[in-house]
C-alpha cells in the first residue's frame, strides 16, 4: 500500500532521487513533451528509491501518464490521475530534487495542455 507524505514531514533533501539516471531521463523526456516515455523512465526512478523520496518519483510518473491520457483526448482519466500526482506533491519543499515543485503544481492547476497551448515543463529549481 501506498502511503502520502504528510505536510511537515521530513522528505529528504531529493539528492538521491536527482541523482538517479532514470529520473534526469525523465525530466529531459517529459520536457520535450514525450510523456509516455517519462512515465515509464520516471516510474524506474520510482522502483530504485527509498521512501518519502519515492513519492515525487511516483507523483511525475503520474503526471507523465496523465498527459499521455490528454494527448489521447482522454481528459476524464488524465484529470482523475493529475489530481491523484498533485495529492503526491503537495508536501514537497520547493526545489526538492532541483524541481520547481509549486511552479509544476501551478501548471498542471491551470489545466491539463489545451489544445494548440504550450506544454508545461518541469523547471529547475534555479532557473
Amino acid at each position: 500500500m501506498l502511503a502520502y507524505l504528510n505536510a511537515g514531514s521530513d522528505s529528504g533533501d531529493g539528492a538521491d532521487l536527482a541523482a538517479n539516471a532514470d529520473f534526469a531521463l525523465g525530466l529531459a523526456q517529459f520536457n520535450q513533451a514525450d510523456y509516455h516515455e517519462a512515465h515509464e523512465s520516471f516510474e524506474h526512478a520510482w522502483l530504485a528509491t527509498a521512501y518519502p523520496e519515492r513519492l515525487i518519483a511516483l507523483a511525475l510518473s503520474k503526471l507523465g501518464a496523465a498527459f499521455t491520457h490528454a494527448e489521447a483526448d482522454n481528459r476524464r482519466s488524465a484529470t482523475k490521475i493529475a489530481v491523484d500526482a498533485l495529492a503526491y506533491l503537495a508536501p514537497f519543499p520547493e526545489g526538492y530534487a532541483g524541481i520547481d515543485v509549486r511552479a509544476l503544481e501551478a501548471a498542471i492547476v491551470l489545466g491539463l495542455r489545451p489544445p494548440g497551448g504550450s506544454a508545461p515543463r518541469i523547471l529547475s529549481a534555479l532557473e
